[in-house]
């Protein structure tokens, strides 16, 4: 089940319900034929995706992808990609986070919702037709994925090389900025260059955003897959579940009509009972499709008679997905449980 973090801001006369975890991830709809200037670029993909025409589009038909992005576009961008939706009980007021932004003005709303949620930090001017540093770019991105996944993901523990400009990098900033690195969340350029006090471009910024949704899209989202076993009428009960906490439908190809395999094992690894072993099974090829938000199980007994002659010695089990899949990883190892 799709975990869904709830945060609730209660200020004075002011209650706020935040939806966070599970991102309604909103791709733009009509970019892919909006800009004449995206084609075989490598931020193609991100700019048909994100390059929301309504925030970026001036009427030309170019993305103009090198324009430095200001801080207003980049708030309404991350807001829209991310779906971030508030409702609030009463009022609000803009001007009571920044000086410079009005109610009436355009990204207003979205800016409020990304303050409430802790991307933004109030306080003093905005800016919002200044110009938003890579540096400032990273710490928002890092922000936003703190906020979707309560914080809860792992960081593989290693100091990437170093950039070409690292003595540009605010000290007090650089943590985070390796921790992108290490995320896959920013690259250098060619020569291996942050420039983290240059202008973010429009470019740079959906490639950032696309880069963000899909790994929140990997924490929140995920196609999970359990062993169990369980003694049931004087046999052995073993299941292997597959959970798509998705939003697509998944796809498992087998090679043949076998789709799953069950193996027991006694405590120091010797294969005590394989399932497939004394099965036949067509050689055509199948698959398996599991809907979004749905769950299949493969199921297997194993008799009174034969659970008994190695009850004793059983130490573990696994249970193992026969084929493949574009949509997730499938590990070769099979999924553990232990008696």
């Amino acid at each position: 089940m799709v975990k869904t973090l709830l945060k609730t801001i209660v200020a004075a006369v002011l209650a706020v319900t935040i939806p966070l975890g599970s991102p309604v991830i909103a791709p733009n709809p009509d970019a892919g034929g909006a800009y004449t200037d995206i084609a075989d670029m490598w931020f193609e993909e991100a700019a048909t995706e994100y390059g929301y025409t309504d925030i970026f589009s001036d009427g030309s038909g170019r993305f103009n992808p090198d324009n430095a992005i200001t801080r207003m576009e980049f708030a309404r961008l991350l807001h829209r990609a991310l779906g971030i939706n508030i409702n609030y009980f009463a009022p609000v007021d803009i001007s009571e986070h920044f000086t410079d932004v009005k109610n009436d003005d355009l990204g207003a709303s979205e800016l409020y919702d990304l303050v409430t949620a802790g991307i933004v930090q109030p306080g003093g001017s905005f800016e919002p037709d200044g110009t938003l540093s890579r540096e400032e770019m990273v710490l928002l991105v890092l922000k936003a994925l703190d906020c979707e996944t309560g914080g809860e993901y792992a960081v593989i523990l290693i100091m990437p090389a170093p950039f070409t400009d690292d003595d540009e990098i605010t000290e007090a900033h650089k943590s985070d900025i390796y921790k992108a690195v290490v995320l896959g969340l920013i690259k250098g350029h060619e020569d291996y260059s942050l420039r983290p006090k240059e202008a973010t471009t429009r470019a740079e910024a959906v490639t950032v955003i696309s880069r963000l949704v899909k790994i929140i899209d990997n924490l929140t989202q995920r196609v999970d897959v359990s062993a169990s076993m369980a003694e049931e009428n004087g046999g052995l009960k073993m299941t292997l579940s597959i959970e798509n906490r998705t939003k697509k439908a998944v796809t498992i190809n087998h090679t043949s009509g076998q789709k799953f395999d069950f193996k027991l094992f006694d405590g120091e690894g010797n294969n005590l009972y394989t399932w497939s072993a004394d099965k036949a099974f067509t050689m055509a090829l199948t698959s398996t499709e599991i809907e979004a938000g749905e769950s299949v199980e493969f199921e297997a007994f194993l008799v009174s008679e034969q659970y008994g002659t190695l009850k004793d010695k059983l130490a573990s089990m696994r249970a193992y997905i026969v084929g493949t899949s574009e949509d997730f990883y499938i590990d070769p190892e099979g999924y553990e449980a232990l008696k």
